[in-house]
C-alpha cells in the first residue's frame, strides 16, 4: 500500500521573518500587511514558533537604529555599502543576540549563516556575516555615547528612534518627558479590543472569549474596551472574530470617537474612514440607524473596510472613494455630524507600529498640516448649522493638531469649541485639556497618542 505523501515541511520564525524584513524594503510594504498575510498561508505554524515570528519582524523594526548603530561598528564595511539581504540577517542576528535573553548567542550566528547559505549568498558573505555577529556576541562593541557629551544621539541609540524626531521632542518637552515617551514608544502594548455592541455587550464578549481559552480584562478608560490577556490561538482565528463581536482598536481611538454627539437616524459624514474602526463605532452609537457616508481615497482600504463592516453587521455605512480635499459628494448642510479623521504622521502609535520610526522622515511633516486643514475647509460646508465636526489625528504634533485647529476656527468663524467632557466615561474626563483638546500619551496613559477637538457650527 503506497505511503501518503507528506505534508510540505513549513518554514521556521526565522526565514519567516527574513522574508518579511526584506519584502518590506524591496517593496516599501507595512510589516504588519506582510506579517498578516505570511500567517494566513501558514496557518499550521506551531504556536512557539509563530510567536517569534512576531518577536523577531516588530523587534527589529523597534530597535533598527539600535541595532545598526552595534553593528556599523563591528563592521569591516559601512552598512549601506553591504547587499540588502546581508544586511537584513545581521539584523536579524543582532536583534537575537542584544536583546533576547533565551536565545544562546552561538544559535544566532549559527541561523545566520544558514539563511546566507539557503538564500544562495556567497561563501564570502555569509563568513563576513559569521564574523560580524561573532564580534558582537563577544562585546566587542563601544558602549552608548553618554547623556551628558550628546543629549540627542545618547536619547536616539538608548531608546532607537531616528535622531530628528528625538531633538524635536527634547526642544518641546525637555529631557525627563522626552526619556519617558521614547521608553513609552518601546514597550510592548497591551491587546486592545473594542467590544461591537451591534452584537454583544463588553460582560457577555468577556464570557465568550473565556469559552474560547482568551483571558480577558476591562480596559482602564473605555467601557467598550477589552485587554486580551492570555491567548491560546491566533485572535484572527477565534470564532468571535470571525463572528463580528469584536476588533482590535486602542483605547485612544475607542474614547475620541465617543465626543461626536449621535443620535440614531442621524446623517454622517466621515473623512478618512480606512478600514472602519472609527466607522463601525459610529454605526453602533447610531444604533445602525440612519446614514454614514465614509470616505476614503484609496481603493485597497474600501475593499478592507466593505469587508470588514459585513464582519461587524454594518448596514448603516455607505462606503464611498473621494479625496477630501476636494469637493465633496455631499449637499450643503446636509450632514449633521462630520468626523475628519486626518491623515497624519502617525507619531502617536509609534508603540504599534516601530515601523514608522524609520519611513517617515522631518521633511515629510510639513506636507500634513495644509492637507488636513484642506480637509476641514472641504468638510465645513456640509455641515448643518448647530451640527458637529470632530477633528482626530494620531499623532502628539502641535503643528497637525492645535495649529490645524486654531486656523481652521480663523478661516471659519461660524465654527467654535464645543468639546463635551461629559460624553466620555468618568475615568477619562481629566483627558480633556482647556480649550476642549481631547487628548491621551503612551507614557502618561498607556494608550497611544491621539489628539481630538469637537467643534460646532453656530446655528
Amino acid at each position: 500500500m503506497a505511503n501518503p505523501p507528506k505534508s510540505p515541511k513549513l518554514p521556521g520564525a526565522r526565514d519567516l521573518a527574513l522574508d518579511i524584513l526584506s519584502a518590506a524594503r524591496r517593496q516599501e510594504r507595512s510589516v504588519e500587511d506582510l506579517l498578516a498575510a505570511v500567517l494566513g498561508r501558514h496557518r499550521g505554524l506551531p504556536r512557539s514558533e509563530r510567536a517569534l515570528l512576531l518577536e523577531l519582524v516588530q523587534g527589529v523594526k523597534r530597535w533598527e537604529f539600535k541595532l545598526d548603530y552595534f553593528l556599523a561598528r563591528v563592521s569591516d564595511l559601512p552598512l549601506k555599502k553591504l547587499h540588502p539581504l546581508v544586511h537584513q540577517i545581521l539584523r536579524l542576528g543582532a536583534y537575537q543576540i542584544l536583546m533576547l535573553d533565551k536565545v544562546p548567542a552561538r544559535a544566532a550566528v549559527h541561523e545566520a549563516g544558514r539563511q546566507a547559505r539557503g538564500r544562495g549568498l556567497p561563501a564570502a558573505h555569509a563568513g563576513f556575516i559569521n564574523a560580524v555577529l561573532r564580534r558582537l556576541a563577544a562585546g566587542e562593541s563601544p558602549s552608548i555615547p553618554p547623556l551628558k557629551a550628546d543629549p540627542v544621539l545618547s536619547l536616539s541609540l538608548e531608546h532607537s528612534h531616528p535622531a530628528w524626531l528625538v531633538r524635536r521632542w527634547l526642544e518641546r518637552r525637555g529631557l525627563e518627558q522626552t526619556r519617558a515617551l521614547l521608553a513609552a514608544n518601546n514597550r510592548i502594548p497591551p491587546l486592545t479590543i473594542r467590544v461591537n455592541l451591534l452584537k454583544t455587550d463588553a460582560a457577555t464578549l468577556k464570557e465568550h472569549l473565556a469559552r474560547e481559552g482568551v483571558e480577558a480584562a476591562p480596559c482602564r478608560f473605555s467601557p467598550e474596551g477589552l485587554n486580551l490577556l492570555t491567548l491560546t490561538s491566533p485572535p484572527l482565528e477565534l470564532p468571535s472574530y470571525r463572528d463580528g463581536l469584536w476588533l482590535f482598536q486602542d483605547e485612544g481611538a475607542q474614547l475620541a470617537s465617543r465626543l461626536l454627539p449621535l443620535k440614531p437616524g442621524a446623517r454622517v459624514l466621515e473623512i478618512g474612514a480606512g478600514r472602519g474602526g472609527k466607522t463601525s463605532h459610529l454605526a453602533a452609537a447610531l444604533g445602525d440607524r440612519g446614514l454614514i457616508l465614509a470616505l476614503d481615497r484609496h481603493f485597497h482600504r474600501l475593499q478592507e473596510l466593505k469587508l470588514n463592516l459585513a464582519r461587524l453587521g454594518v448596514g448603516a455605512a455607505q462606503p464611498l472613494m473621494a479625496d477630501a480635499t476636494a469637493a465633496l459628494p455631499c449637499k450643503a448642510g446636509a450632514a449633521d455630524a462630520v468626523l475628519v479623521d486626518a491623515p497624519c504622521s502617525s507619531l502617536g502609535i509609534i508603540r504599534r507600529h516601530p515601523e514608522i520610526k524609520g519611513r517617515i522622515r522631518e521633511a515629510d511633516l510639513a506636507a500634513f498640516p495644509p492637507r488636513q486643514l484642506a480637509m476641514l475647509a472641504a468638510a465645513a460646508p456640509c455641515l448643518r448649522p448647530g451640527g458637529r465636526l470632530l477633528y482626530i489625528t494620531c499623532t502628539s504634533e502641535p503643528p497637525e493638531n492645535e495649529a490645524v485647529i486654531g486656523a481652521f476656527l480663523t478661516a471659519h468663524p461660524e465654527f467654535h469649541p464645543a468639546t463635551d467632557a461629559s460624553r466620555l466615561p468618568a475615568p477619562a474626563r481629566s483627558l480633556i485639556e482647556p480649550p476642549g483638546f481631547f487628548r491621551t500619551s503612551p507614557e502618561e496613559h498607556d494608550l497611544d497618542a491621539f489628539f481630538a477637538a469637537l467643534l460646532a457650527k453656530e446655528e
